[in-house]
């Protein structure tokens, strides 16, 4: 069996290392398939994926991303040639659901139109609408519309911060993605979900900060089903409802109702706070899904 590590970067990074150890220790070969060297052809009516003009000759494939800033025209190309090479062979996470996973906004739909909850959110291209938001919930997160491990967030109590940071980021063609801000007890929920159960979980707990993220500090405290049930439930919800086959699901309580929210959910999640905090190495699990995915 022959498996590729899809990534965007010229080198493997961590990740895609830790995988390519995964497979070797399931007796899996591995390849990494760097995503801005694969082509897609049709010749004759048949669809061919290459990558420097070699045929990608493999049985299924793991995607840990496509890339941060592109133009329109190479994302509807990494994007085309990722669905093909999926109509083909088992790639997990699937990319189109990957994709809407990864956009915060479309995600944070897709759950809220299935039933599950997520926090009050905006998003707009209107200084104006940013300033009323900010005053009707007088406290929100302005958050990349796309971003991870909490880089780029701001907590917003002004509504004339709102304003002008909505303004600066309408004059370089940039909305604003902002969010109710959760009053939570200190910490949330970081839940690892692989083909629909959990394989672990943790409270990331921070002190100094409104960011529970592990990268800003966040301390990761192991968490096990009993304890958290509907954290659990929840997280497999929401990872099946965007068909993701792995995903990093983060939720919060809300102290002021003591409600549970969806934060996000990553398609692309980094494990290394999870690993250390409770032992568990999703990349086995991962190279392991995919296994059954191709045998079937």
């Amino acid at each position: 069996m022959r498996i590729g590590i899809i990534d965007y970067r010229r080198e493997p990074p961590r990740s895609v290392n830790d995988l390519f150890e995964a497979a070797r220790k399931r007796g899996v070969e591995a390849v990494y398939l760097k995503l801005p060297l694969i082509d897609a052809l049709i010749d004759d009516g048949k669809v061919f994926i290459k990558q420097r003009d070699e045929p990608v000759n493999i049985d299924g494939a793991v995607l840990r991303g496509i890339g941060l800033v592109m133009s329109l025209d190479v994302f509807e190309k990494r994007l085309g040639v990722l669905e093909a090479l999926a109509s083909m062979i088992p790639v997990i996470n699937n990319p189109f659901n990957a994709l809407i996973a990864k956009d915060k906004w479309r995600s944070l739909v897709r759950l809220a139109l299935h039933g599950l909850p997520v926090p009050d959110t905006m998003i707009t291209e209107n200084p104006f609408s940013a300033m009323k938001y900010a005053q009707s919930k007088r406290k929100i997160v302005y958050k990349p519309l796309t971003g991870s491990l909490g880089l780029g967030s701001a907590l917003i109590e002004d509504p004339d911060l709102a304003f002008q940071t909505a303004r600066s980021l309408m004059n370089i063609g940039v909305p604003s993605y902002l969010q109710k801000y959760l009053e939570k007890p200190g910490y949330d929920y970081r839940v690892f979900v692989v083909g629909g159960r959990v394989i672990g979980a943790m409270r990331r707990v921070s002190r100094n900060s409104w960011k529970t993220n592990i990268a800003q500090g966040a301390q990761g405290v192991p968490v096990k089903e009993e304890e958290a049930p509907e954290i659990f439930a929840t997280a497999v919800k929401a990872s099946t409802i965007l068909g993701l086959d792995y995903a990093g699901v983060d939720i919060a309580e809300d102290v002021s109702t003591g409600k549970y929210y969806i934060l996000e959910v990553n398609a692309f999640p980094y494990w290394e706070g999870l690993r250390a905090s409770t032992g568990v190495n999703p990349p086995d699990h991962i190279i392991e899904h995919l296994v059954e995915k191709i045998k079937k």
